[in-house]
């Protein structure tokens, strides 16, 4: 059976919703000149969640490939940094030699700390809380010291020091939030989108804690962004996931909570939306400052959000200890569907994804119809907002009527797709006769049989995932008796070990208007 079978409903196999948003996952992108490149890192995905082999692909995909060696710093605040440095081929030698030890110091903690895990694996989960625990007073001072040294690193890539010129992503910006009067929606909110994602590599000040809650702030407002689009793009992430400790870790909450679980969960979300929202609007509402006048205002944000950050931290560790009660989802059994129409499903879920696959490429062929205006700063702002609005506008008109000609052309291969989605759902309708959820034993429809299928197959994959791949990632967020800092320790390890596709760079700001990259 084809994942792709295990994330469909049977009223949604016919559904080319996901054609137009698709189609419009490169908005008003605007032409800029391009002094620098930079590459920001995969975000780390939600536990258990299916590894996606597709590489996000920006304006500038073509020569804008990451460099392989970034592999080694996913999950690493100089990541974006390093990127522009490595491309423009400005690293230092020292540098490059201190961050060769870096590698190698971080590769010893975290195999001392796997060497401790494993020894403890046959204890009882009272002893091995208290044995790491005691690990943890002696192996938290050499980690500190190792992300003090990962901080001196984030400021020695970015300024480049006394001979080199600084690649900070807004060396050269002309945009700014507060500042800037942007012609729609879509701008404001990819500014900020932006801004915040670039506060949490590039800002001096901050605790490493607060540069994880800025990057699940930036995430958030990726998704405003999106959805401000004239075509609202596919939201990222997962709705029905929260947000955890260490920073950027997420998981899906059981279905079944005690109420006090629930109530310590909730008081979890309360404390973190409150700290994530101090940093927001710390970030958001100092961008036009200069950075020797805002470092200070992160320095002193810092001071003031660390006790609560501990608070939050002695909670995290109650949540994890009720969660460690809660029973496991019981594994059952899938309805039956005959293998002969499971491949026919499958060559069904083929041919549509071939098909929107190609619409959207005729979309992006149709806005490149379109030129570009240019746009420089000596224009009036009048002037400016007047070309943008009118290259929507022409983009928009040529988008439609190439959809048109796509869809007329296509209308043969549209129907029979249709028509094999009609055999499908009547031989569904069939087999679900005399079949039952095993669940709530009631009886199931087509409707009910796919649903259920997808649902207990759902479960096989995310546990196979959940004991092979994301064993080191379950163990940072929920194993009991680590401290914080062993925890982004074996997160970032986690994450690096997962081997998401690096995303493709895209060029530094520097445009009168921000160009989407949500």
């Amino acid at each position: 059976m084809s994942p792709g079978v295990c994330r469909l409903s049977l009223c949604a196999l016919l559904s080319f919703a996901g054609a137009s948003a698709a189609a419009n996952s490169e908005e008003d992108a605007l032409p800029f000149w391009r002094p620098a490149v930079v590459c920001f890192p995969p975000m780390a995905p939600v536990f258990g969640a299916e590894i996606s082999n597709r590489v996000p692909v920006g304006e500038d995909a073509v020569r804008l490939r990451p460099p392989p060696e970034l592999a080694d710093y996913v999950g690493e605040y100089f990541y974006p940094a390093l990127s522009t440095r490595i491309i423009g081929e400005t690293l230092p030698n020292y540098v490059k030699a201190r961050l060769e030890a870096y590698l190698a110091r971080r590769g010893e903690l975290v195999n001392q700390l796997a060497d401790q895990l494993v020894a403890l694996h046959e204890a009882d989960d009272a002893t091995r809380a208290v044995r790491l625990r005691a690990f943890a007073d002696e192996q938290d001072p050499k980690i500190l010291a190792l992300e003090r040294e990962a901080e001196e690193l984030r400021k020695i890539v970015v300024t480049g020091g006394p001979l080199l010129r600084s690649v900070d992503w807004s060396r050269s910006r002309n945009w700014f939030v507060g500042v800037t009067r942007f012609p729609s929606d879509l701008h404001a909110r990819e500014a900020e989108y932006q801004v915040v994602r670039a506060a949490a590599y590039y800002q001096d000040g901050l605790l490493t804690e607060q540069r994880g809650m800025l990057l699940e702030v930036a995430a958030e407002l990726r998704n405003r962004a999106l959805a401000a689009r004239a075509i609202p793009g596919p939201r990222q992430g997962d709705a029905h996931a929260m947000f955890f400790s260490p920073a950027m870790s997420r998981l899906r909450l059981p279905a079944k909570m005690s109420a006090e679980l629930t109530a310590k969960i909730a008081r979890f979300n309360r404390i973190k939306t409150e700290l994530k929202q101090e940093l927001v609007n710390a970030v958001l509402h100092s961008d036009r400052v200069f950075a020797s006048e805002r470092t200070p205002v992160f320095e002193r944000l810092a001071d003031a959000q660390w006790p609560r950050l501990t608070e939050l931290e002695k909670l995290a560790d109650e949540i994890r200890e009720e969660l460690g009660r809660v029973p496991p989802v019981k594994l059952s059994a899938p309805p039956y569907i005959p293998p002969m129409l499971l491949r026919r499903i499958d060559e069904y879920l083929i041919g549509r994804s071939t098909y929107i696959a190609e619409f959207n490429q005729t979309m992006r062929a149709a806005s490149e119809l379109i030129p570009r205006p240019r746009l420089d700063g000596s224009l009036p702002p009048e002037e400016r907002n007047r070309r943008i609005r009118a290259y929507e506008t022409a983009r928009a008109a040529a988008r439609e009527r190439v959809a048109a000609r796509f869809h007329e052309e296509t209308k043969e291969r549209f129907e029979d797709l249709r028509r094999s989605y009609d055999r499908i759902a009547a031989e569904l309708k069939v087999v679900a006769e005399g079949q039952f959820d095993p669940e709530t034993g009631r009886p199931l429809d087509a409707e009910g049989l796919l649903r259920t299928y997808t649902v207990v197959m759902e479960r096989f994959a995310t546990f196979g995932r959940e004991e092979v791949i994301y064993r080191g990632y379950r163990t940072a967020m929920l194993m009991p008796g680590l401290s914080l800092e062993q925890r982004r320790l074996l997160f970032g390890a986690a994450v690096m070990g997962l081997a998401q596709p690096l995303p493709f760079g895209e060029s530094l700001p520097t445009g009168p208007m921000p160009v989407p990259r949500s």
